[in-house]
C-alpha cells in the first residue's frame, strides 16, 4: 500500500502538501480503532487463565497438607473474589468472570470428590454450565459464551456418546436427543446474536446486518464437527448395531448444512473445518464401499488416492475462491 501511494505521487506529480493530504486520507498511519480494546481483552483473558492455573498448581502442591475446611474456604473464595472484582472493575469484568467460571469447576469437583456423590461425569459439566449461565448471560461477552459452550459440549458428549448406547442403535432416544443437541449447539451463536445476548459483527450481506462473533462460531464448529465425524464413522463401520447407515447419512447431511451456514456467515476458518469434516466423511464412505465391493487392492488404492486429492483440492480451491470473493465485496462496500 505504501508503494502504491508513492506511485500515485510520482504519476500525478503531487506537491508535498498534496502528498501529505493523500497520506492522511489513506489512514495507514492510524492505529486500528479496535486494536487497543482487543489487546486489553486478550491480555486480561490470558491473565485470568494464568491466575487460574497458578491457583490450581498451588492448591495441588499443598492439597494433602490442608484441612477440609481450608480447602472449602479457599475454593469458595476463588469463586467469590473474582465475582466481586467483576462488579468493581468493569474493564476487567470478562477476565474476572472467566476466572470465576474456572474456580467454580474446581469447587464442584471437590464437592463431588469429598461427599462421594456418585454422579456421572456429565452431570458435573452440566451443573457447571448451569451455575455459570447467570453471569454469562449478564456479561454478554463472546469469550464467556465460548467457555460456556465448551462446557455444554462436554456435558452433551459425556451424556450422549457412551459406548453402551451402540447396541441400541439410532432408535435410542438419548442418541436422537444428542444429535438434536449438537445441532442446537452449532446454531447457538446465531440464536444468541439474534436475541441480543452475545456480541455480533457487522454483516452487510445478511438481512439483519449482524452476524455472530467469529470466536463463537469457530468454537462451536470445533466442538460439534468432530463429534459428527466420529458418530458418522461409528455408524459406517458398524459400531452402531441398528441404523448405522442412517446415522452416517444424518451426520453427512448435518455437516453439509454446517458448511452452508459457515459460508452464509462468511467465516473462512469455520468453513474450512466444515469442508474438512465433510471430506473425511465422504472419503470414509468411499473407502468403506470399496472394501465391501472386494475391489482389487491396487485399484482401490488408486481410486482412493485420486478421489482424496480431488476432494481436498476442490475444497481448498473453493475456500480460496470464496475468500477472494468476500474480500473483493468488502473492498467494494
Amino acid at each position: 500500500m505504501h508503494e502504491l501511494l508513492h506511485q500515485l505521487v510520482r504519476r500525478f506529480n503531487l506537491e508535498a502538501a498534496q502528498a501529505r493530504q493523500l497520506w492522511q486520507m489513506s489512514q495507514l498511519h492510524a492505529r486500528p480503532p479496535a486494536l487497543r480494546g482487543w489487546l486489553e481483552g486478550a491480555l486480561a483473558a490470558v491473565a485470568a487463565l494464568l491466575l487460574g492455573a497458578g491457583l490450581v498448581f498451588w492448591v495441588a502442591a499443598n492439597w494433602p497438607e490442608q484441612t477440609r475446611a481450608f480447602k472449602f474456604n479457599a475454593l469458595q473464595a476463588a469463586v467469590l473474589l473474582p465475582a466481586l472484582a467483576a462488579l468493581a472493575l468493569p474493564r476487567l469484568r470478562t477476565a474476572c468472570l472467566l476466572l470465576t467460571t474456572l474456580a467454580l469447576g474446581a469447587l464442584l469437583a471437590f464437592v463431588g470428590q469429598t461427599y462421594q456423590t456418585g454422579a456421572d461425569p456429565w452431570q458435573l459439566f452440566a451443573a457447571w454450565a448451569a451455575l455459570a449461565l447467570p453471569w454469562v448471560l449478564a456479561a454478554r461477552r463472546a469469550l464467556l459464551w465460548a467457555a460456556w459452550l465448551l462446557l455444554a459440549a462436554l456435558a452433551l458428549a459425556l451424556w450422549g456418546l457412551p459406548l453402551e448406547l451402540a447396541r441400541h442403535g439410532l432408535a435410542h432416544p438419548r442418541l436422537q436427543l444428542a444429535l438434536a443437541g449438537w445441532a442446537l449447539l452449532l446454531a447457538l451463536p446465531w440464536l444468541l446474536t439474534w436475541l441480543g445476548l452475545a456480541p455480533s459483527r457487522h454483516a452487510h450481506w445478511l438481512a439483519g446486518g449482524h452476524a455472530p462473533s467469529l470466536l463463537l462460531m469457530r468454537v462451536a464448529a470445533l466442538a460439534v464437527l468432530p463429534v459428527w465425524v466420529a458418530m458418522g464413522l461409528m455408524g459406517l463401520i458398524g459400531l452402531i448395531d441398528r441404523g448405522g447407515g442412517a446415522l452416517y447419512a444424518i451426520c453427512l447431511l448435518l455437516t453439509a448444512a454446517a458448511g452452508g451456514l459457515m459460508a452464509r456467515l462468511r467465516d473462512v476458518a469455520a468453513l474450512g473445518l466444515a469442508l474438512l469434516a465433510l471430506d473425511l466423511l465422504l472419503l470414509a464412505g468411499l473407502g468403506y464401499g470399496l472394501l465391501k465391493s472386494n475391489t482389487n487392492v491396487m485399484g482401490m488404492l488408486l481410486v482412493g488416492a485420486v478421489v482424496s486429492a480431488a476432494c481436498l483440492g476442490g475444497s481448498a480451491a473453493l475456500l480460496l475462491r470464496l475468500q477472494r470473493q468476500w474480500l473483493a465485496e468488502e473492498g467494494c462496500g
